[in-house]
């Protein structure tokens, strides 16, 4: 077990946005994430691109947390998929999309995918789920 991590039970499918939790860089140190943060991002980034891609995820709530949510997937040993969240949070000016909902979905919609297909590539790659999400995230929170 990594020191420092925490083990936390976390109910399924929690808004990453009220369970809090703090930011690191996503270049350089690794930070340890907590399990329930990594439950919850992991469970959000699932619904949201699951349901309507990539575009839905970062149209929504869920989307405020990109940076968090790819560390996450680091974390749990998500390698893959986060190298596809990355893909997609890259498409946006700065490399990130905002963390503002507002501001991130003006971006989406004038800039980054006004033709709703951007992330087509990125849909498709996630939706082959190549990494069992649920069982690292498990194994992950011990």
């Amino acid at each position: 077990m990594r020191r420092g991590r925490r083990k936390t039970v976390c109910a399924r499918a929690a808004d990453p946005a009220l369970l809090g939790g703090r930011s690191s860089s996503l270049a350089g140190k690794e930070t340890p994430v907590d399990a329930a943060l990594a439950r919850a991002f992991v469970e959000a980034l699932q619904a949201e691109v699951n349901n309507g891609g990539f575009e839905q995820f970062f149209f929504n709530s869920a989307g405020d947390r990109t940076r968090e949510t790819i560390e996450a997937l680091s974390a749990i040993g998500a390698h893959h998929t986060a190298s596809i969240v990355r893909r997609a949070a890259a498409k946006f000016p700065g490399g990130l999309p905002p963390e503002d909902r507002f501001a991130r979905q003006r971006l989406l919609l004038d800039r980054v995918s006004p033709d709703s297909d951007a992330f087509s590539e990125e849909d498709a790659a996630f939706l082959e789920h190549r990494e069992d999400l649920e069982a690292l995230v498990s194994k992950y929170a011990g």
